[in-house]
C-alpha cells in the first residue's frame, strides 16, 4: 500500500510519457550536447519479460560511476535490484555497465547530494523518502 503513495500523479506521469520519447530522440541525435551533460539513456533487460527497455534519466558522474535517483513509484528500476548489466548512451557514446538499485534511505540521501549538489540537507531529508538510488559502474571501453 505504501508503494501507491509513492506513485507519481497521473498528470506528472502523462508529462513524463510525453517527454521521454522526445528526450530519447534528442539524446540519440547530434543535438545531444544540449542535454547530455545532465541526461543519459539507460537500456536494460526486463527480469520477467526478457524485453529490452530504454529510458532517459538524469545523472551525475564521478569517474567511472554514474548516479541516478528515481521515484520508487516507477517500476523500471526494479529490473536493476540485485545488480544487472546495462548499456548507457552517455554523451553520445554507448557504454556497458553494471547497475545496482537500492532503496536504503541513507544511501538515497547520499545519492541525491551527488545528483543534485545544490540541494540543501533539509531538502534532501524531505525528498529522499520514496526514492531509489541507482549506481552504474561503467565497464572498461
Amino acid at each position: 500500500m505504501a508503494e501507491a503513495h509513492n506513485r507519481p500523479s497521473p498528470v506528472f506521469s502523462f508529462l513524463v510519457k510525453m517527454q521521454n520519447p522526445l528526450m530519447a530522440w534528442l539524446l540519440r541525435s547530434s543535438l545531444h550536447r544540449f542535454v547530455s551533460r545532465m541526461y543519459l539513456l539507460i537500456t536494460f533487460t526486463g527480469r520477467k519479460s526478457g524485453r529490452v527497455y530504454t529510458t532517459p534519466v538524469q545523472y551525475a558522474q564521478e569517474q567511472s560511476s554514474l548516479y541516478v535517483v528515481t521515484s520508487a513509484g516507477y517500476t523500471w528500476w526494479k529490473n536493476l535490484r540485485g545488480g544487472a548489466e546495462v548499456t548507457v548512451l552517455l554523451r553520445g557514446k554507448s557504454r556497458a555497465g553494471h547497475a545496482q538499485a537500492v532503496t536504503d534511505l541513507q544511501q538515497v540521501g547520499q545519492m541525491l547530494a551527488k545528483v543534485y549538489p545544490r540541494m540543501a540537507a533539509q531538502q534532501i531529508e524531505r525528498f529522499a523518502p520514496g526514492k531509489v538510488a541507482i549506481t552504474v559502474e561503467l565497464l572498461e571501453e
